[in-house]
């Protein structure tokens, strides 16, 4: 049914909390503070909610990178320059390629079967194109599609209005968007009126507002 596949990739292809906390372990150790799980914690929860400001378009991505740092070190007390502390974080974050279960298989059997597969995040472009390269994914991909360059996040409409625009041939009848995130990529879909499927590994009830809800990568190939 399917024939343009617009692809997450943090938590639904590459394993982002995987890569995050061993990245947040490697930024702390680099000065010199003891990690905690409370300080990840607390970290998560900063970061969790400028992502949410992100997206409903109150805060731009270069208040999210520096903010959430210096808002996490103000919070124990240091004195440590966000952005450099940010490009450290960003160094370390882009040598994480652990990937979710099946995203291999899964993404050679539809280029197999005459896929087009884009990449649709909302990230920073060298760090996700340096994964997908270190993962050995970057050449399953017809194009990149990156809110860093684009200069919109999902779920906003004209994020997914640049993708379209940049497809060859496009169909939105014969497209689907596929992610983890409710908020972002499954309401990106709805905004830009193609269909969505939501990637929940752990369960989880149907989702009413996704098109189709899968556990494993594999159950693409059927859809």
């Amino acid at each position: 049914m399917y024939e343009i596949y617009l692809l997450d990739l943090d938590n639904t292809l590459l394993d982002f909390d995987a890569a995050e906390i061993n990245s947040f372990h490697t930024l702390l150790r680099s000065y010199e503070i003891p990690y905690e799980e409370e300080l990840f914690t607390q970290y998560k929860k900063i970061n969790k909610n400028f992502w949410s400001l992100l997206e409903q378009g109150k805060v731009d991505k270069d208040t999210l990178r520096i903010g959430r740092f210096k808002e996490f070190f103000g919070s124990i007390q240091m004195s440590v320059d966000a952005e450099e502390a940010e490009m450290r974080f960003q160094s370390y974050l882009s040598d994480g390629a652990e990937m979710m279960p099946h995203a291999k298989e899964t993404l050679v059997r539809l280029k197999e079967s005459g896929k087009k597969i884009y990449s649709a995040s909302n990230g920073v472009y060298e760090t996700q194109v340096k994964r997908l390269q270190t993962a050995g994914l970057y050449h399953f991909f017809e194009d990149m599609f990156v809110s860093e360059k684009i200069g919109f996040e999902k779920p906003d409409r004209n994020f997914f209005d640049y993708c379209f625009e940049h497809i060859r041939d496009f169909d939105p009848s014969k497209t689907i968007m596929v992610g983890d995130s409710l908020t972002s990529d499954i309401q990106g879909a709805l905004n830009s009126g193609i269909d969505s499927c939501l990637y929940a590994p752990n369960g989880g009830s149907q989702m009413a507002k996704a098109t189709h809800t899968i556990t494993d990568l594999n159950e693409l190939l059927s859809l």
